[in-house]
């Protein structure tokens, strides 16, 4: 084998893994349709601060900051997972409440 060869075939090995990384458009989009299915998920538990964060990432999306809207999509997932923690909550509370241990 020769020397530009076996070169060439670590070049190639080595910048596989570049190409399959997401970008931030694809963190972006990734991180904010898992908010977005999560916010939905806590019904009527949901909190308004969810919204106004899923709003605030469409717009630097808009705005091409695809950082930054990455950034608040992952905030907006970590608050629609609290809204539904608490929906779970409140549901064994009720019960609780209700019907007794």
């Amino acid at each position: 084998m020769s020397r530009s060869t076996v070169t060439f075939g670590m070049v190639i090995a080595l910048s596989i893994p570049l190409f399959a990384q997401a970008g931030p458009k694809d963190d972006f989009e990734k991180a904010y349709s898992q908010a977005e299915r999560t916010h939905q998920e806590a019904g009527t538990f949901q909190w308004t601060t969810t919204s106004d964060r899923l709003k605030a990432a469409q717009e630097a999306a808009g705005a091409g900051d695809y950082d930054a809207a990455a950034r608040l999509a992952r905030d907006a997932l970590e608050l629609a997972q609290q809204s539904v923690a608490q929906q779970q909550d409140q549901k064994e509370a009720w019960r609780i409440t209700a019907i007794g241990d």
